[in-house]
């Protein structure tokens, strides 16, 4: 659906629209919220905040425009709030590190969006074999590489190093094409 498009749209599509944006970009601002404040347990307290802001306020948002930052923005007003409560508590990052932090995390929003989609493109270029590995070992994070070998009838150093082969085959082929786009900073 386009919802930059002039016909109206009803509140369950916005509504939808919202959604489905939030739950591109909710790894992305967990992740964001961690590294302002360097703990996932008060990152998932801000997070429970946040959304219930984002949810308050959904109707704020102007679709067409960048999502990240507006949600950026209010993630880092809860991020004050709940650092303002917890000054108490012990030791903190200056409120100007917590900015450039933040200021950071922003920018490189869409680097990381970029090589997410860079490693789609090289997961598709491997040999079927490697790609079938690498499904197998990461599917499921409770199994381990000795599982994932003896499930092949292999040696679990083998498969450890093929990993090891396929990991660098795909960062080289996402640093080729982020630099042949001009975005790899």
């Amino acid at each position: 659906m386009d919802i930059g498009s002039t016909r109206a749209i009803s509140d369950h599509e916005r509504r939808d629209a919202f959604a489905r944006l939030f739950a591109q970009h909710d790894r992305w601002l967990f992740a964001y919220l961690v590294s302002l404040l360097g703990s996932s347990a008060h990152a998932e307290e801000v997070f429970q905040e946040v959304c219930v802001v984002l949810w308050r306020e959904h109707e704020t948002f102007e679709f067409g425009t960048n999502f990240v930052k507006w949600v950026s923005v209010i993630a880092h007003h809860q991020v004050q709030r709940f650092r303002r409560q917890e000054r108490r508590s012990g030791p903190q990052l200056s409120e100007a590190a917590v900015d450039l932090l933040a200021a950071d995390a922003v920018d490189r929003a869409d680097l990381l969006e970029y090589r997410r989609d860079a490693l789609r493109s090289c997961l598709e270029k491997l040999p079927a074999k490697d790609r079938q590995l690498v499904r197998t070992c990461y599917s499921d994070s409770r199994q381990s590489f000795k599982t994932v070998a003896e499930k092949l009838g292999q040696p679990v150093n083998t498969v450890y190093k093929a990993l090891g082969r396929i990991r660098k085959s795909l960062y080289d082929c996402i640093e080729r094409t982020l630099s042949v786009e001009g975005l790899n900073r």
